[in-house]
């Protein structure tokens, strides 16, 4: 959490700028070994500005992590959008293929941001950003399966996102997922598994409603 709420568009610059900084020093360098004199010295600020806004690089790092799923968010939301009249399998596909890449292209700086987090305690920010995340995956399979009763539409998209988290962080420690193509057919192999499980239940349940 910022210790000061930006409220002037000079300040809001300033965080920016901030912000923009630590992510260059934090895509080469382990946050364990940098310090938030070089944030500042790399943002072009004073290390007085940087304590003005955040009181640690940990806080900055979480900010970070948080804009992250803010950005998440709003990429489900665009795909969602944008294929309507795709099947729900390859509209959530797209969103994650997009997501592994830039985690690949990014490597240092979101083993950055996942290690603070599994550290330090889930803000109600945080954990809204993720509710809002599923709601979106939630949202795409209720259009696909609209028979189904919402509470199970939520613990699939709740599903959906804790494996996609855990394949996409996953693909950058374990040697074993070193390639794009071998996340995949996991990620395949775990949709269609969720997609066959819901359409058993449309099933199930018109056929309660034909006897």
């Amino acid at each position: 959490m910022l210790r000061k709420v930006p409220k002037q568009s000079r300040s809001e610059e300033m965080v920016s700028c901030i912000l923009a900084g630590a992510t260059r020093v934090l895509r080469r360098t382990p946050l364990a070994s940098t310090t938030t004199n070089h944030i500042a010295e790399v943002a072009g600020v004073s290390v007085g500005s940087v304590y003005q806004y955040f009181d640690s690089k940990e806080t900055i790092a979480t900010t970070l992590f948080r804009r992250h799923l803010a950005d998440s968010a709003q990429l489900l939301r665009r795909v969602r959008t944008e294929s309507r009249g795709y099947s729900a399998e390859k509209r959530l596909r797209m969103p994650f293929v997009e997501l592994l890449r830039d985690h690949r292209s990014d490597i240092m700086l979101h083993q950055n941001l996942m290690g603070v987090m599994e550290t330090s305690r889930p803000t109600a920010e945080t954990q809204s950003l993720i509710r809002e995340i599923t709601n979106e995956i939630a949202a795409v399979l209720g259009e696909e399966f609209p028979a189904i009763d919402q509470d199970e539409i939520k613990l699939c998209a709740a599903l959906r996102q804790r494996y996609s988290v855990t394949l996409v962080h996953s693909s950058m420690i374990d040697p074993t997922l070193d390639r794009d193509g071998v996340v995949l057919d996991h990620f395949d192999s775990l949709s269609k598994a969720n997609i066959k499980a819901l359409g058993a239940r449309a099933r199930s349940r018109r056929r309660a409603r034909v006897s």
